[in-house]
């Protein structure tokens, strides 16, 4: 049964790193901080903390590494966020795409 859960655990923890690069990717290459919450973010930073805690504790080490990646993006999200909170690219600006 372990060998069963152990696949859908790799295949989760995997799209939940796919899932962060697109956004940490558009902030820091375009310098565009459109449509972020910077609150929703350090709510989910707290969230990924108190989880990568419990972790820690029931000693589930692909959990720990889930929860590692996820506090550290959004991390790296609500930091980017706020240093370019008032930039926006050429596409959320309006100026692309015409």
């Amino acid at each position: 049964m372990l060998i069963h859960w152990l696949g859908y655990a790799d295949a989760g923890t995997a799209l939940v790193i796919v899932a962060y690069l697109p956004q940490v990717r558009h902030l820091i290459r375009e310098r565009c901080s459109a449509g972020l919450s910077f609150s929703a973010y350090l709510l989910w930073v707290l969230a990924a903390g108190f989880l990568l805690t419990y972790a820690i504790t029931v000693e589930d080490p692909v959990f720990v590494a889930l929860q590692s990646y996820q506090l550290f993006a959004t991390i790296v999200i609500c930091f980017f966020s706020k240093k370019y909170r008032h930039n926006l690219c050429e596409i959320h600006d309006g100026i692309g795409g015409r």
